[in-house]
């Protein structure tokens, strides 16, 4: 299954992945595709464990989404980490300026395993 979220010319292609369990994410994602990331994530999160996001794809990311993986990491409450691969640079910048103590539950993962 594929989730492809449409809004004019962005959009976020959503890809699950099963080795390693979690989503491959490409394009934007930004509040106006907050929803799709989280039904889609959801039942993967809900399973306990590790789930890794492939961002290799990903453009642009907004704080918002950052603080959506956070929450629904705390809502889960089964131990779930969420690991975040192949962070692009400014991804990156934007999670070490937030720091990584204050978005518990996600931990910085592999870069260039896609």
């Amino acid at each position: 299954m594929e989730v492809t979220a449409h809004s004019e010319e962005r959009m976020l292609r959503i890809t699950p992945m099963v080795d390693p369990p979690g989503l491959r994410l490409e394009g934007e994602l930004d509040a106006t595709r907050h929803q799709e990331l989280v039904d889609t994530l959801s039942p993967l999160a809900a399973r306990g464990g590790e789930v890794r996001l492939d961002l290799a794809g990903l453009r642009f990311i907004d704080l918002g989404a950052l603080r959506l993986l956070t929450c629904l990491v705390e809502q889960c409450g089964n131990g779930v980490r969420l690991v975040l691969d192949n962070l692009s640079p400014q991804l990156e910048n934007l999670v070490l300026t937030v720091s990584w103590e204050r978005l518990p539950g996600l931990v910085q993962g592999r870069k260039g395993m896609s």
